[in-house]
């Protein structure tokens, strides 16, 4: 089972793109403090973009399963995000 929970900071805002599809798209880094990670989450279907945006600078979890890319000549651990959770301020 491939299933991953991350707790960190909405470093900036998300960039909102559309599939062919027509399916929206969101993608942003979340910086995971314990171990100084920043990790690229990719969000498919539909996600409040603004209100997502409004988080920037605070925490989110995010949950959804790890998946690879390989950028360049290096492979890239990044997350596909089922859900997005706000966390209490």
């Amino acid at each position: 089972m491939n299933k991953v929970f991350l707790t960190g900071t909405l470093k900036t805002h998300p960039e909102i793109t559309y599939t062919p599809k027509g399916e929206k798209v969101a993608a942003f880094p979340l910086q995971v403090e314990e171990g100084d990670l920043r990790i690229d989450v990719v969000h498919v279907g539909e996600v409040d973009g603004e209100g997502l945006g409004r988080q920037v600078g605070k925490e989110i979890m995010v949950s959804g399963m790890l998946t690879q890319a390989k950028m360049q000549s290096q492979r890239v651990v990044k997350v596909r995000a089922h859900k997005i959770f706000w966390m209490e301020d």
